[in-house]
């Protein structure tokens, strides 16, 4: 029967359930010898961790309302049961990139996992201007792999729509469609400013015909395109690493949707705290330029190899005749081509909605001097208008693109 835990309740729900206490300590130790405190700060669950005398695990439950507001915000449990199975998803393809999960309960909305002790959030890790030599590699290889195995490319029809209708994820997509696809384009009560903001700049890119029909594409894409599993939350936020191991968490927002919507919301993360650098930063503005154009470039390549060597091994009627591959390559390369388009547009969306709506990325809003931080946040609304009313041909035209607003 569910309940929501405690640090108390931990303790009895560890004892009482093997597969956990066996975890953490050995048969004759006492419950007792365990230390539970509560380390989330996210908006929709609870999350702790629990030292032992054998090793420490982390317990992620979510709540029946959103964690941020309260009891007041209602919010189905079922979202857990998504992250569970996103997470067993992404583990099976990706095994280095995704914690371990230990157990999950579906009826208690819980899941224990690996606690990822030595390892730290990416966003925090960037805001204090580390390097990390391997992370597009990694990320790029995740984004690859998870989008293109759980594709229509790789999976068999009926498997395809059998996994789409598992990941039905109706009220955190809904989430999605309001604070990414709405709510910043309208006088909505949900929104936040920066104080300093010039809010003609706001009002420009919501009375534009070209970013609003833009924008209304993006929205309906999102909502009507089911090409692969997506994480759906792909921010820096969401990434915990160190300087040789890179991990993916929090998939609760996952469900079928356009491949483009991942690469372009963790792209737009980095063209943020781009943004957020200090002129005189110069080496580690080249880094983060660098990071922006190496994802795209290795997904791309990644992706397209995936493609190619799944038609080599299946060998498909459709394309058995002598130029075959050849045109098969003419094919995937057209199609790569509308994830770019459509990565740029999720991209330029999330700029939008991390500058106008409710939820800020700290690389931009904790930027004390607020007119410095205004002058950015001008930037970041002005390159997105741009950015989704243009077409680009390559990575390299957005990071130039993303210069020339970088006054």
């Amino acid at each position: 029967m569910y309940k929501i835990l405690n640090n108390d309740l931990i303790r009895e729900y560890v004892d009482s359930t093997p597969e956990i206490r066996n975890l953490l300590l050995g048969s004759d130790d006492s419950i007792d010898k365990i230390e539970v405190s509560e380390i989330g700060d996210g908006n929709l669950n609870f999350v702790y961790i629990i030292k032992g005398l054998k090793k420490s695990i982390i317990l992620k439950q979510a709540v029946p309302f959103l964690r941020c507001v309260g009891e007041e915000y209602p919010l189905s449990r079922v979202r857990m049961t998504f992250e569970i199975e996103a997470l067993k998803t992404e583990k099976e393809i990706c095994p280095d990139f995704v914690p371990q999960i230990y157990y999950s309960s579906h009826d208690m909305s819980l899941v224990v996992m690996q606690n990822l002790d030595s390892h730290k959030i990416l966003r925090g890790e960037m805001i204090n201007r580390e390097v990390f030599p391997l992370l597009s590699e990694h990320i790029s290889t995740f984004l690859a792999d998870t989008l293109f195995y759980t594709s229509d490319f790789y999976l068999s029809s009926a498997q395809k729509k059998e996994d789409v209708k598992k990941f039905i994820n109706i009220e955190l997509c809904k989430i999605t469609e309001d604070f990414i696809f709405t709510h910043p384009y309208e006088e909505n009560d949900t929104n936040e400013y920066n104080p300093e903001l010039d809010m003609s700049v706001v009002k420009n890119f919501r009375q534009n015909r070209d970013v609003k029909t833009a924008v209304a594409k993006m929205r309906y894409k999102f909502m009507s395109e089911a090409q692969a599993l997506l994480h759906g939350d792909l921010h820096t936020g969401s990434i915990m690493l160190n300087k040789k191991e890179t991990y993916v968490i929090d998939p609760e927002f996952a469900f079928y949707g356009p491949i483009g919507f991942d690469v372009g919301i963790y792209l737009a993360n980095l063209v943020m705290s781009y943004f957020s650098l200090k002129k005189d930063e110069n080496e580690y503005r080249d880094y983060v330029r660098e990071m922006i154009k190496d994802t795209w470039d290795m997904f791309a390549s990644k992706f397209k190899a995936n493609m190619i060597e799944h038609e080599k091994n299946t060998k498909s009627l459709q394309w058995d005749y002598p130029q075959g591959m050849e045109h098969f390559e003419h094919f995937v390369d057209i199609f790569i081509d509308g994830i770019f388009s459509d990565s740029i547009g999720f991209m330029a969306c999330e700029m939008f909605r991390r500058t106008v709506g409710l939820a800020k990325v700290a690389d931009v809003a904790g930027i004390k001097d607020l007119k410095r931080r205004a002058k950015i946040e001008k930037n970041i609304l002005e390159c997105a208008s741009k950015l989704i009313t243009s077409k680009y041909e390559n990575i390299d035209e957005i990071i130039k693109e993303i210069q020339e607003y970088d006054r």
